[in-house]
């Protein structure tokens, strides 16, 4: 079986031509479990990541004022890392 990855990390990322230090955190999905001994399961859960910290070349936390689009490309190009490079 393999093991959940929990990872704390930062991140340079380009979006739309200008460069984010993104500091996150990253879990891995866990898969389903169809029967237990005891005829119980587990659904499983999808690999999240939760962005806490954007910089743009200084300490000051840009998140508040980037648009969501932005926050989900940030997350799912952290997920294509993440499944390029650890989930196989």
């Amino acid at each position: 079986m393999k093991k959940t990855l929990y990872k704390s990390s930062t991140i340079d990322i380009e979006i739309d031509g200008v460069y984010l230090d993104v500091e996150y955190d990253y879990k891995s999905a866990e898969p389903m479990v169809y029967n237990y001994g005891d005829g119980s399961g587990y659904p499983g859960c999808a690999a999240e990541v939760h962005i806490y910290k954007v910089t743009a070349g200084g300490k000051e936390d840009i998140m508040p004022l980037l648009a969501d689009y932005v926050l989900e490309e940030i997350e799912g190009t952290i997920h294509k890392i993440y499944d390029e490079n650890y989930e196989n």
